[in-house]
Parts: C-alpha cells; structure tokens; sequence
C-alpha cells in the first residue's frame, strides 16, 4: 500500500511542478506584454486568432475526454464516468474555455473603446497564456485516468468522504447509497482484474476495500440503523441477525472481498497473501475496539477461505492461509476466549485437510502451532503455556504417538519450542513442555541430535515461508549443543 501511495504522491509532485513551472511562465510573459506590448489596432488580429486557437483546443480536450474516459470506463466500469466527470481537473479547465468563449461572444456587443472592453480583452488575453502553457501539463494530467493506481485512491478517498458525511448525520439516506456504491465500484474492477489476471489491479482494489473496512469499523455511529445493504442472496435470519447486531456494513465489505477471492487461481498466491495479512488487520482493530460480532465475522471469512484452500487441495494457500490464521491467534491474546476458539478453528481445519488427502495440511498446522506458542510467549507466557495445554500439547501428543505418520514432524516441533524457549528464558513454556514430552533424557538427545544433523535456517524450496520450519536460531543451537555435551 505504501509502495502504491508513494509512486502515485510522485506523480502528483511531478505533473504540481510542470503545471506550476508553465503557469508562471504564463503569467511572467503576460507580465512582459502588459508592460512593451502595442495595442493600438491589435485586438482586431489578434482576437481571432485567440478564439480559433480557444477553439481548436477545446475540440482537443473534448476529443481526449471523450476517448480516455469512455476508454476507462469500459476496461473497468462504467461507474467511472460519474468519477471522471467531476474531477477538478476536467472541471477546471472546461470551465476555463467555456468562459473564454463567453467572453469573445460578450466582446462582440461591446465597443472597443469601452473599458469593459479592455478589461475583456485583457482577460481573454490571460486565458489565453494560461491554456497554451497548462496544455501539456492538462493532457499529461488526464491521461492518468487511464491507470488504476491514479483512480483507485479517488474511489477510496470518494467514500472515506462519504463515510464522514454519514458520522456527521449529512444526507443519510443518499450517502449510504453513495458509499456502497462505491463497495461495488470497487468490488467491480476487482473482479473485473481478476478476470483479466491483472494482479496488480486486484491488489489495489483490496487495499481500497480493506481502507474503507477499516474507515466503517471505526465508525459505530447511528447511520448504521438506516436502511441497510445486504449481498444478493443472503438468508433473512441472518440480514436479521447483521441489523439486531448493527454489522451489516462490515458483512457487506466481508462478502464483496470473498465474492472476489472466488475467481483467484493457484497462481495468484499473492492475492491470498494480501488479502489474510489485511483481515489479520481489521480483524485486531475491531478486537481493540470491542466489536466481538465484526471479529467473529473475521474468522468466519478465514475458515471460508481455509475450507475453499481444501477443496482446492491447494497446499501452497492453506499455508498461507495458516500462517495468517497464527498471526490472528496471536492478536487475540488479550481475549483468551477468542484465541482459544481461533486456535480450535485452525486445529480443525489442518485435521480436515489430513483426510480430505491435502498433504502436508496438517503439519503445517504442527508447525505454526509451535511458532505461535513461541511468539505468544513474548507477549503473555500465561497465555502461551494455556494453549500448549488446551490445543497444542494435545495435537504434539497425536504427532509423536506410536504408529503416527507425523512423529518427525511432531518431534521436530517440540524440540524447536523447548530450546527456544528456553533460549529466551521462557522458562514457563520450557517447563510445561519438558515434564510432559522430554523427560526422557535419552529420547530427547536422540531428537536434538537428529535435528541438529538437518538444521539449517532457509527452505529447501524457494517458498513463502522462506524459512524452515523446525530450524533452531544459532542461540537455541548452542544451548541444545550444550546440553548433548553434558549428558
């Protein structure tokens, strides 16, 4: 989103210092006219050729408007017409020839000699400079509309606007409409480049819904007991449900990111990416904020997403999907209740994707389990110690049971835990791991030793992980190599 914001503030910069740099010229020359320019007998040539040079550039700009914004609208939406229209730049300068051809028509009425006259005709001369030098910069200017990333944040600024309105109590009926209009807009040219494969159109068209997610979590106000907006087909006990709890508009944005996450394929992993690390962020802004029914629609998105990576059987998304669904655990780490549910919801999945034959699932759940336990542990050791023995301790002791097809897997994982642990000094965690699964000493050494024979940090395969999973940090190493020593 920064990497976006950024290149579209550079264009902004750079087409402000081309306009600022012709329009002092203009009015630097107008300046040297005004003071060693003749004008006797010179309105009479040059007037018309003002005005004919007016018109042919207005011919010009209508030509570009017509192409560039029919152009947009049809390789997106349509809806980007009422967008284009009222930008200030094709007001401004319509506006501006407009009132040079009124002002040749006036002129034509008046007597030379009149100092009405003269102040026309000096006017007329003004705008004059300032469409010949703000030509370039103009049409430079509007054919930026034919790149997503100049109109996407317009349509994310349009409707934070209109999302103000409605906490302001401003036209509330018409500005609910107006905002999830623009949902729709936004849902359109994300399907829309989807469709195309243009990743580049869909990820900014996420980072706009998740903008405007964001903007409506954070704001409970009373327009929400207005007419409501529900996505086609949606059942009338849960409508009921979305107006009693007043969520309807987080379940609009929720369904609408959804609706376009059904048309990704396995080789738009990055799509997924993004889209779980934002709903990892609304998701812990509306835990912060208390609104338990917009949480608990966050994780009913995710188990969506994790069931539909199942039926895939698309391993490289589940892992994704895992990774994000550990780092949405970890937020709720001030709400032991909502963690512990999200842990039970992850468990369940990587136990559905173990029979529904998706390789690997499961053990991927081992592992995130274990890393989840560890980074919790530097928040709140309490907390972390709970979930090894409510969820995680449970599913180790399944990995490492005899006839298992996941005791390495399960091995692994313990002995990464415990040495880390006991390498930050968690010394809580490290216990409550040892006395249950490494008090045999001599089980244990064997462990560490074949870990130690395979450690390395990096993946053998370039993935999104990059890392290795059960890889011990040089600390973890010298601590376990420490205890082989003194055994």
């Amino acid at each position: 989103m920064e990497h976006h914001t950024l290149g579209h503030s550079r264009i902004s910069r750079g087409l402000i210092l081309i306009t600022a740099v012709c329009l002092l010229g203009a009015f630097v020359l107008a300046a040297f006219i005004a003071a060693y320019g003749v004008n006797q007998g010179v309105d009479s040539v040059t007037l018309p050729v003002a005005g004919r040079t007016l018109n042919g550039f207005m011919a010009i700009v209508l030509t570009c408007i017509a192409l560039i914004v029919p152009l947009t609208a049809n390789l997106y939406t349509p809806k980007l017409v009422t967008l284009y229209v009222k930008h200030p730049l094709i007001v401004a300068m319509l506006s501006l020839l407009l009132t040079s051809h009124i002002i040749s028509l006036v002129l034509n009425f008046i007597p030379t000699p009149h100092l009405l006259g003269r102040v026309l005709v000096k006017v007329l001369a003004l705008i004059y400079l300032l469409v010949m030098a703000g030509a370039i910069p103009y049409l430079y200017g509007i054919s930026q509309f034919l790149r997503p990333s100049f109109f996407m944040p317009m349509l994310t600024k349009k409707g934070a606007r209109t999302l103000q309105d409605l906490n302001r109590g401003r036209r509330p009926r018409q500005s609910v409409h107006d905002l999830f209009e623009t949902i729709d807009v936004v849902t359109n040219i994300a399907l829309t480049g989807m469709a195309r494969g243009d990743r580049q159109l869909v990820l900014l068209a996420l980072q706009s819904m998740n903008a405007l997610l964001t903007e409506i979590i954070g704001s409970p106000g009373p327009w929400r007991s207005g007419q409501p907006f529900f996505v086609p087909g949606l059942a009338m006990e849960g409508q009921d449900y979305l107006i009693r709890e007043r969520i309807w508009p987080e379940a609009y944005v929720l369904a609408q990111t959804l609706k376009v996450m059904e048309g990704a394929t396995k080789r738009q992993h990055e799509i997924m990416a993004e889209l779980a690390g934002q709903m990892v962020g609304t998701a812990s802004l509306a835990s912060v904020l208390q609104r338990d029914s917009v949480v608990e629609l966050h994780i009913m998105a995710f188990n969506t997403l994790m069931r539909e990576a199942i039926e895939e059987k698309d391993l490289r998304r589940f892992q994704n999907l895992s990774y994000h669904y550990r780092l949405l655990i970890e937020a709720f780490h001030d709400t032991p209740t909502r963690m512990h549910e999200a842990a039970q919801h992850l468990l369940h999945y990587g136990k559905i994707a173990a029979r529904q034959g998706l390789h690997f699932g499961l053990e991927t759940v081992v592992y995130d389990l274990g890393e989840l336990v560890l980074n919790l542990a530097r928040h709140d050791e309490e907390r972390a110690v709970e979930l090894v023995q409510a969820w995680a301790g449970p599913l180790w002791q399944e990995a490492i049971d005899q006839g298992s097809l996941m005791k390495k897997v399960g091995w692994r994982t313990l002995i990464r835990v415990y040495w880390e642990a006991k390498a930050l000094e968690l010394e809580e965690v490290a216990s409550a791991i040892y006395w249950r699964y490494l008090s045999d000493e001599a089980i244990h050494r064997e462990q560490i030793e074949l870990v130690l024979e395979e450690n390395r940090e990096l993946h053998f395969e370039f993935n999104d992980r990059l890392m290795r999973f059960a890889h011990l940090s040089p600390a973890a190493q010298a601590k376990a190599e420490e205890f082989l020593e003194n055994w």
